[in-house]
């Protein structure tokens, strides 16, 4: 088991996490979601926990050995107090973009969780933008065919344009994909996994690009040439621990890190409670390439280079030639 790379000092819960180059402050940012595991709420652990939840900042100056929390974003898309899950944000031709799931309010309902069906509590992907990271616009909600899509996650396509993984809980909880030329307009495509999986990472190592998802037994992976077609290849098990919602950051051709949450079992008042009111840490382990196939080993603290290294690529462009737009 790794350390943990970020703990969430006001909830005890931190979650969903992404990786940011800050330009203006030459640092790194993790974005995280602050579930309430330190909240007590009357009755039975429910729901209401991880709902509610806000995007919470910690920030790094050394490439990432330390970490300070510096509070939470103000993401104007309703007024209220609201639900935000599973932020993704890009870098591109300087402006930051967000994609984040919105719940309206802080549903505490057992209807909430459908397995894969429609339930009363609709969630929905959002498109922010922001020049500094810290003051957000809204730009739209974006329309992907489905009224329960979470766990965006962005990258550039072989072909051009942008491609974006979401699951949709509507219909099987598979994973589905959006295309879009310039990061506003979006098309829903094609189903990239039918089965049920959530959190889907999609990054390039080696040439090949990959997509690493939580499935019903664990962290499961795929290779594709052309980041439409999925090829199976196995689980990948972090020493030590379920990892959930895996974000990849890769370091060179061949290695990256991956961050995630894990969960301790109990809330904070060390009660034994379902998943969404466990507390939670944010830690991060090795990925390298060997044969055709990736490894993971637990890493005591990541060593982070600059913000080049964020930059998200198709199959086929060269590490080494990265220029940050």
């Amino acid at each position: 088991m790794s350390t943990a790379l970020v703990v969430d000092p006001v909830h005890d819960g931190a979650t969903d996490p992404v990786l940011v180059w800050n330009h203006a402050e030459a640092a790194w940012w993790c974005l995280f979601v602050h579930r309430r595991a330190n909240t007590k709420i009357s009755g039975p652990a429910r729901i209401g926990r991880c709902h509610g939840t806000q995007v919470g900042v910690a920030s790094s100056a050394d490439g990432g050995r330390s970490w300070l929390y510096r509070g939470t974003l103000d993401l104007p898309v309703e007024p209220g107090l609201n639900t935000f899950w599973g932020p993704d944000v890009v870098h591109h031709e300087g402006v930051y973009h967000m994609f984040v799931t919105f719940i309206r309010g802080v549903p505490d309902d057992p209807a909430w969780d459908t397995h894969g069906r429609p339930s009363p509590w609709h969630r929905r992907i959002h498109h922010l933008t922001s020049r500094d990271l810290w003051t957000w616009t809204h730009v739209s909600r974006l329309d992907l065919g489905t009224d329960h899509a979470v766990d965006p996650y962005v990258h550039p396509l072989p072909e051009g344009g942008w491609g974006l993984w979401f699951k949709d809980e509507a219909r099987g909880g598979g994973i589905r994909r959006a295309v879009s030329s310039d990061l506003h307009e979006w098309k829903a495509a094609d189903l990239a996994l039918a089965d049920w999986h959530e959190g889907p990472a999609v990054f390039v190592l080696g040439g090949y690009g990959w997509l690493l998802a939580e499935s019903r037994t664990g962290l499961a992976l795929y290779r594709s040439d052309d980041l439409r077609r999925w090829e199976p290849r196995g689980g990948l098990a972090v020493p030590g621990e379920k990892a959930r919602q895996p974000y990849i950051h890769p370091i060179s051709h061949t290695s990256a890190y991956i961050v995630y949450y894990a969960q301790t079992g109990r809330d904070s008042f060390g009660e034994e409670v379902p998943t969404s009111s466990q507390a939670s840490v944010i830690r991060a382990a090795e990925l390298t390439l060997v044969g055709g196939d990736l490894h993971c080993r637990t890493a005591s603290a990541p060593a982070l280079p600059d913000g080049v290294a964020a930059i998200r690529r198709p199959p086929g462009t060269s590490h080494s030639k990265l220029v940050d737009t």
